[in-house]
């Protein structure tokens, strides 16, 4: 039957490729993209111009046939026409003038919605009249497959007209941006750290609710409360109305209802929760840590710890901008007031820690502060002066507790710390095309750890979670260094290799995957410091390969601040109050670059060939259904 010519389909669809090519493929290459371009655009014009003359020589059922197609190449000119406006070039060509960008970029958006619409519109009908097309030719049947043609060509548009409804949704939805929350509400139960933490009190605790006789956050508290008294049997809990009992709100000093207070002695902390389970409900999934803040602070001693200044630190950026010792930069140069890892600054306030800067200006390089209980060097971009290794090398000798986290690609060494520390630093970014995230490169995400008390809680995850580190380097253990044990406690997947020429791509040449070291846990054991002292406690450090891990950015993400707690426990030497702080707060799925293949793969393919192969054997099962229906007929 002549109406069928599929060539000319395909010479729609020859075109519409030609002109996406040269428009997006090659567009950095001029004389290319024009030319694809111009020729796109005259097969177009020609699958229409001839479409149009088989239209008006045809008759009666062959014509409303091609009546059908002439409609859909019509459609996909008439788009590929409204392509131009929606570019500088046509803007440009038709002369038209706007007031702001704002306006010029939103006539540029309608144009371009418009016609991809329309394209898809006409482009799908005409790929279902031709199929249909392909299944006549008969003689004699021209009725039937008209009435095929355009039944297809309908189910076409309305697919086409579906998936364009999807998409606007999907655009609208985001425009607005609000979110219906749909999750589990439960109440978090208390963890292992919680109950170590009031079975370490000299004393029982406090637990006082004020709300009144009846209400559903009370109740869900009292779920946790009563559960934290059963494992431990160290829990006293109150439960007051301020109206009905004002003493008892004159004595924790309540002033309003939905609150908390946890009580050792004279001492109390406080949880607001308030009286909307709405608002509430965040809080509640996380109760557990909540909860282990507020007892830390009441159960342990102000502490403070001194992040060192002066060397481009993370805390301290615009001295690798501006070299030089001095005084710590003005806050306000950070942004609105705030200095840099607030992140770790909360976390480290509600630990009971109280946060100082050190560096030159204010006694680096004379001494650590007696009344240090850490120090934390965080991504130094400079090496230090021989006058500020020295104080940290006597407070190491002290006993001292040392976190020092580096980076890559900095100027800063373990040349002065080497022999005090045991250890050596390669700074080849270790990658991992396996285990990498998938949005990045760079970060590598790890689930390896060892059974060092430093990472108590992440070796006992099972929740799948990893550590995330971006850009990485990794330790050696120095075996000429006495005096110290070390421990690696973070380590890379098998699959992982240094980067040695920064081409962030595995070479097999140069490069080996094998397992590094991320983190080291270093304790003095000979009870000598390098200048003879004795001390009864020896100095603990941690060093990790990427200080990043301490970033607003990336602090809290996976177990990051899991990793970072434990070490802290285990540097203070309270490794027992270091485990599980449980959550029920939806927890973000990180897939790395292996898996986000399988599920590109699986759902590219594998979602398709379900829902053939369920066709598939629908079809045969009407078949046979059929074939019996007829054989019972015929018999």
């Amino acid at each position: 039957m002549g109406v069928k010519r599929p060539w000319l389909t395909w010479l729609l669809l020859a075109g519409l490729v030609a002109v996406y090519a040269g428009a997006r493929v090659f567009a950095g290459m001029e004389y290319l993209r024009i030319g694809l371009i111009v020729a796109g655009v005259a097969s177009v014009g020609a699958a229409k111009a001839i479409r149009a003359t088989y239209w008006r020589k045809a008759s009666d059922d062959a014509r409303s046939m091609e009546m059908v197609l002439l409609l859909c190449y019509a459609g996909a000119a008439l788009a590929l026409a409204g392509f131009l406006p929606a570019t500088g070039f046509g803007v440009d060509l038709l002369g038209l003038e706007f007031e702001d960008s704002w306006s010029e970029q939103r006539f540029q958006r309608f144009f371009l919605t418009a016609s991809s619409v329309l394209l898809v519109c006409s482009l799908l009908p005409a790929l279902g009249a031709q199929w249909a097309l392909a299944k006549g030719g008969h003689a004699g049947v021209l009725r039937v497959d008209a009435l095929r043609v355009r039944q297809t060509a309908a189910g076409g548009l309305s697919v086409a007209l579906a998936a364009v409804a999807l998409t606007l949704i999907g655009y609208v939805a985001a425009t607005f941006d609000r979110a219906a929350d749909f999750s589990y509400n439960r109440t978090a139960m208390p963890g292992s750290s919680v109950r170590e933490i009031v079975l370490s009190m000299d004393e029982p605790l406090r637990v006082a609710l004020f709300f009144p006789d009846v209400h559903p956050i009370k109740d869900e508290v009292l779920v946790y409360v009563n559960e934290l008294a059963r494992i431990t049997g160290r829990v006293v809990i109150e439960e007051y109305d301020r109206f009905h009992n004002p003493a008892g709100a004159e004595e924790y000093e309540a002033r309003g209802d939905g609150m908390v207070y946890f009580r050792k002695g004279d001492a109390y902390e406080r949880i607001v929760l308030g009286m909307d389970m709405g608002q509430a409900r965040p809080q509640l999934r996380v109760l557990d840590s909540i909860v282990q803040g507020r007892l830390l602070l009441l159960n342990r001693e102000h502490r403070t710890v001194y992040l060192t200044t002066g060397h481009g630190e993370l805390n301290d950026p615009l001295a690798g901008e501006y070299p030089g010792s001095g005084p710590v930069p003005d806050p306000g140069e950070f942004g609105p007031g705030l200095p840099p890892l607030q992140g770790l600054r909360q976390f480290l306030g509600l630990l009971n820690y109280d946060v100082r800067d050190l560096g030159v200006g204010n006694g680096l390089a004379e001494a650590v502060p007696d009344d240090a209980a850490m120090l934390m060097i965080l991504g130094p971009r400079r090496p230090f002066l021989e006058a500020e290794i020295d104080a940290v090398r006597d407070y190491l000798d002290r006993g001292g507790s040392l976190v020092l986290a580096l980076e890559t690609g900095t100027e800063f060494t373990m040349a002065g710390l080497r022999d005090h520390l045991g250890v050596d630093f390669d700074p080849a970014v270790v990658l991992d095309d396996q285990e990498g995230m998938s949005s990045d490169p760079r970060v590598l995400m790890t689930s390896r750890f060892s059974m060092h008390p430093a990472v108590t809680t992440p070796s006992r995850q099972s929740s799948g979670q990893s550590v995330l580190m971006a850009g990485t380097g990794s330790f050696t253990q120095a075996e000429d260094v006495a005096g110290v044990r070390t421990e690696a406690i973070v380590e890379s997947p098998l699959s992982s290799y240094a980067d040695l020429n920064g081409n962030l791509a595995f070479d097999d040449d140069t490069e080996e995957q094998r397992n590094h070291f991320l983190a080291i846990a270093v304790e003095r054991t000979d009870g000598a410091g390098a200048a003879g002292a004795e001390d009864e406690r020896g100095m603990r450090a941690l060093l990790y390969g990427d200080a990043e891990i301490f970033s607003d950015q990336w602090f809290g993400r996976g177990l990051n601040d899991v990793l970072i707690r434990d070490g802290l426990f285990w540097l203070h030497r309270e490794e027992d109050l270091a485990g599980e702080v449980i959550s029920e707060e939806d927890v973000p799925v990180l897939h790395t670059r292996a898996e986000n293949v399988l599920w590109f793969y699986a759902v590219i393919f594998g979602a398709p060939a379900v829902v053939l192969g369920l066709g598939l054997t629908i079809i045969y099962a009407r078949r046979r259904q059929g074939r019996g229906a007829a054989e019972a007929g015929g018999s």
